[in-house]
């Protein structure tokens, strides 16, 4: 007889847990949305706007950087750990440049932009010469607008898999994120695009946003 009541409530037992809702991760974000925005702050800069083709026209006015800030929705509590939120966010830039010369290049190194080994290989003006990348960096250190620069390095192997990590600057663990990028006299007239990607709960979601800028006088 003791053994059936053992039996019976494990039985129990079973049948519960076998019935209990899994647990599920709530969303990110308290709004279920996550609005991200991203701005060129105009602090010291009078004349920077965005146009209606969502351009952004940032002035020299004797300054040399800008600085780019954004502002993300609060999380849910799940992803925030001991006050901190679990928001980190990369930038980077189709503009590289040497000290003394301005490289213009679409993003094809950029792991957010259309990073590819097998496009190693485009051809990179500077002066009157011309470089693949991997040659570049073997003699020169290579500089992003976005703050990042890929030190010289004669041995370097382009093709490591961790190397397309390099290619970013990082805000990391803030509500409004923010990124402060060189802007000198030689950029004038000069239109490049901003990568941004915004990872948040540790990737439980990502969003990827892109910044026009113009550079005016």
């Amino acid at each position: 007889m003791k053994n059936l009541k053992y039996i019976l409530g494990l039985f129990l037992l079973l049948l519960i847990f076998s019935c209990s809702t899994p647990e599920v991760d709530p969303e990110v974000c308290l709004t279920g949305d996550c609005g991200i925005e991203f701005v060129v702050d105009d602090l010291g800069r009078p004349g920077t706007y965005q146009d209606s083709q969502g351009v952004w026209h940032v002035k020299h006015n004797g300054l040399n950087y800008f600085t780019v800030k954004g502002k993300v929705d609060e999380l849910h509590p799940h992803y925030v750990i001991n006050r901190v939120p679990l928001v980190v966010v990369g930038f980077d830039s189709n503009m590289f440049y040497l000290t003394g010369n301005v490289v213009i290049s679409y993003s094809v190194y950029s792991y957010l932009g259309l990073w590819n080994s097998n496009q190693m290989n485009t051809p990179i003006p500077v002066g009157t010469q011309t470089y693949t990348f991997p040659q570049l960096v073997q003699n020169y250190n290579v500089m992003n607008l976005a703050g990042y620069t890929i030190q010289k390095n004669p041995n370097v192997n382009v093709n490591h898999p961790a190397y397309k990590t390099y290619f970013a600057t990082y805000s990391k663990y803030t509500y409004k994120p923010q990124q402060s990028m060189v802007f000198f006299e030689d950029f004038i007239g000069k239109q490049v695009t901003l990568f941004i990607k915004v990872s948040l709960g540790e990737g439980k979601k990502v969003v990827y946003k892109e910044m026009k800028i113009l550079f005016e006088e």
